[in-house]
């Protein structure tokens, strides 16, 4: 007989053992009674009808083996079809009957009576003082376990309670937690307590209703135990309110709550109600109550308005100090349930603060530039980044009051230096230098409006995916709108013209026909370039052009949310250079026509009178010929005898605009050049994820195109980087099969990234997938 591993099998021993018999001189037994009067071991049935030859006293059920006396005698007699295997001897389970019942065989109940006498011809399995096997007796005594247990009530009924989980738990576990009482069982129906309890405070209602009665009083039995609280007695409100004092206890559950808040989404409510009126300003917590980071908010939120008309030095120093006192609620719960909206606004607030205290300048345009391109444009993606963090109506009016101060008189101020090193000789001192030829395998991908700062954040996001990015500048055609600019950095630049147009567009030099966008596309063709639309690849063997976003209409469209906007923008069309590389092009250059200026609650206005000009945008204007105006003047990219008229410094032609371009400043002149090839100049395949299934916590995939050393991993998408959540990184079969393990159920039906890594460790593709679904 084997060495049991856990109680189960220590069961199944002992009644197979009770039987043992001398055959020398000992008959077989006819049967083992097992009486038990409390029916405790009724749990246990129909694990034991798998392992033993084991009949049931009760109603009859031939199926289970279970029926009155007389059926269980005949089947001992053999007198049924239904039979036992023959190589071990029948014991017979008498629920509700005790060993006096059937040793008192004159008094023995008459339904009992048939199998009375079987205690003669058999054995009864019981203890050697002759009572009954309890659970609690088999596990303490020497002849069973020898484990200590508890021997009050509670623990008792939690070892009831628990009979399911303690028969397969291992025995060398409960001999190291000995001596055994009721929180430990009760642990055993709720392995992670933690866990348990948080999903009836998200849940108070509909928890319990998941659980058996068992499982439901074992929760119970163990919250008053280890939680100091009962459950229907104190109800969740009074839970709350110890959850957000994390004494003793609870500060194991609010630690969890912190990792995982998102998988508890009413809890928040829960604790606002649960928050004490008057919090103390020492000793008690404060970060677990979201009350508290309301009202945190609300003071900052006041704070920030306040900003709109101060000095950009006091404003300046506001900030700062507001960044020190609110910048540490960003590590608190609230901030990753998106309730913190303008502490989080207040890092890159702060950035913008320390970035504007230097002046943007230079006395050429080189060394505007290059102060622009070296840490200039790190000004204007803070104040993008903070925009992009608030969506409600109040926090957008107090970030944009914040901004005003700090980034208008930086924003005029390198305006104006860039101005000052241009004009007023602009034909001498701005040099639009055409693109080089492109070499076969080149595909040239316009994006419209593709600011510097934007160009920067693309280059990055390349990187991380794996692909070499070498970011460049170059000057914007003059005056930088889309009519002027984008024909003049095309490939076909030298077959396009000016012609004294006064509508900023340039005509074919062969035909005489406005450069519009079909005949920008023909003359590509003609030039020998796929014209790639849409998500066509194309041929790698040739050269291409192609084009990609809407970040200018938008702009144009919705002011200041192109903060939020171009994020998407970005991902986009770091995923069509990832497409076109793996398709087989050797390198992609990403090129743009210009920046623009962006400053919330408008920029302002400049006085040009409409009849001077024959047509006036946002900050340019064609000025008619002898027309007299007080404004500076650029000749135009295409014909320099006509006149552009910019606005000086930041302004703008037009009333209320957030969003404009056409003048003269580095963030609309100084555009990126960004070249891609990937790693090591190497030709990619298309890496398509083809489908994703799970099974519970277990994610299986299918993948296409991935080669020898591929990996696959889940990844958090909350986290920046982007952490892992998988038990381990796992190599993908030779078929592209993956199968990955999540690490932690908390996890479950959470939206998470899915990602296909090469050989060098470089993300290949990724999808969004939802825990368990």
């Amino acid at each position: 007989m084997n060495e049991p591993s856990t109680p189960l099998d220590a069961l199944v021993n002992a009644l197979a053992r009770s039987g043992d018999f001398n055959q020398n001189d000992q008959a077989r037994p006819a049967a083992i009674l097992w009486p038990d009067k409390e029916r405790q071991w009724e749990p246990l049935l129909p694990a034991l009808r798998l392992r033993l030859p084991l009949l049931t006293l009760g109603s009859y059920d031939p199926a289970a083996h279970t029926g009155p006396a007389t059926y269980l005698r005949c089947i001992i007699a053999g007198a049924l079809d239904d039979t036992l295997p023959a190589d071990g001897i029948p014991i017979i389970y008498l629920p509700g009957v005790s060993r006096q019942d059937v040793r008192a065989v004159e008094e023995c109940p008459k339904p009992l009576q048939p199998l009375a006498e079987l205690q003669y011809r058999g054995v009864i399995f019981s203890h050697k003082n002759g009572r009954d096997w309890t659970i609690a007796g088999f596990l303490q005594a020497p002849d069973g376990l020898g484990i200590p247990v508890g021997a009050d009530a509670a623990t008792r009924e939690a070892m009831q309670r628990s009979l399911l989980k303690l028969a397969d738990e291992p025995l060398t576990h409960l001999r190291q937690q000995a001596p055994l009482r009721a929180a430990f069982f009760d642990a055993l129906l709720h392995p992670d307590d933690v866990r348990r309890l948080l999903k009836w405070l998200d849940d108070p209602q509909g928890y319990p209703t998941q659980l058996t009665a068992e499982e439901w009083q074992s929760f119970c039995a163990l919250c008053r135990e280890k939680y100091a609280f009962d459950p229907p007695a104190d109800g969740p409100l009074t839970a709350a309110g110890r959850l957000g004092d994390r004494y003793g206890a609870w500060a194991a559950v609010w630690e969890r709550y912190e990792e995982a808040p998102t998988a508890y989404p009413n809890l928040a409510d829960l604790l606002r109600q649960a928050q004490p009126q008057q919090l103390s300003l020492f000793g008690e917590p404060q970060h677990t109550w979201p009350g508290y980071n309301e009202q945190q908010e609300n003071a900052l939120r006041t704070e920030l308005l306040a900003l709109r008309d101060q000095p950009a030095g006091a404003a300046r120093q506001t900030v700062l100090d507001l960044e020190a006192q609110h910048g540490p609620r960003r590590a608190w719960v609230w901030a990753q349930l998106g309730q913190a909206p303008l502490a989080s606004a207040l890092r890159p607030l702060a950035t913008l603060a320390r970035l504007t205290g230097q002046p943007l300048g230079g006395a050429t345009l080189q060394a505007v530039a290059g102060a622009y391109v070296g840490w200039g444009w790190q000004a204007d993606a803070a104040a993008l980044h903070a925009l992009a963090t608030v969506d409600q109506a109040d926090d957008v009016a107090a970030v944009k009051a914040a901004i005003a101060p700090l980034y208008r008189p930086w924003l005029e101020g390198a305006a104006l230096a860039f101005q000052a090193a241009i004009l007023p000789h602009p034909e001498q001192h701005y040099i639009v230098a055409p693109l080089p030829p492109l070499e076969p395998g080149t595909c040239l991908l316009f994006c419209d409006a593709l600011r510097l700062d934007l160009g920067q954040r693309l280059a990055a996001d390349l990187a991380r995916r794996g692909l070499a990015a070498e970011t460049a500048w170059r000057l914007a055609a003059l005056p930088p709108v889309t009519t002027t600019a984008k024909p003049a950095l095309s490939p076909v630049a030298g077959q396009i013209a000016g012609h004294g147009k006064h509508d900023l567009t340039p005509v074919s030099a062969a035909s005489g026909t406005a450069v519009t966008i079909a005949v920008l596309r023909g003359l590509l063709h003609e030039a020998g370039y796929q014209v790639l639309q849409g998500d066509a690849l194309g041929d790698p063997a040739g050269r291409a052009w192609t084009e990609f976003g809407a970040i200018d209409r938008y702009g144009h469209d919705h002011g200041w949310k192109i903060a939020q906007h171009a994020v998407g923008e970005l991902v986009g069309l770091a995923e069509r250079v990832e497409a076109l590389l793996r398709h087989g092009w050797q390198r992609v250059v990403v090129v743009t026509d210009h920046g623009w200026l962006l400053l919330p609650g408008g920029l302002p206005k400049a006085e040009l009178p409409q009849h001077l000009t024959h047509k006036r945008k946002g900050r340019c204007a064609v000025l008619k010929e002898g027309a007299v105006s007080d404004q500076r003047t650029v000749p135009w990219h295409w014909d320099p005898n006509v006149r552009i008229a910019v606005a000086s410094g930041i302004r703008c032609y037009e009333a209320g605009q957030e969003y404009e371009h056409g003048g003269v400043s580095p963030q609309e002149c100084v555009t990126p050049l960004i070249t891609v090839t990937a790693p090591g100049g190497r030709q990619t395949e298309i890496v398509a994820i083809d489908s994703i299934t799970w099974k519970k916590l277990r994610c299986n995939i299918e993948v296409s195109g991935a080669g020898p050393g591929w990996a696959a991993d889940l990844r958090s998408k909350a986290a920046v980087p982007a952490s892992s959540i998988a038990a381990e990184i796992k190599a993908l079969e030779a078929d592209g099969h993956g199968s990955l393990l999540v690490a932690d159920e908390d996890w479950q039906g959470q939206a998470v990234l899915l990602v296909i890594l090469d050989e060098t460790g470089a993300v290949r593709a990724q999808a969004q997938t939802v825990v368990g679904e």
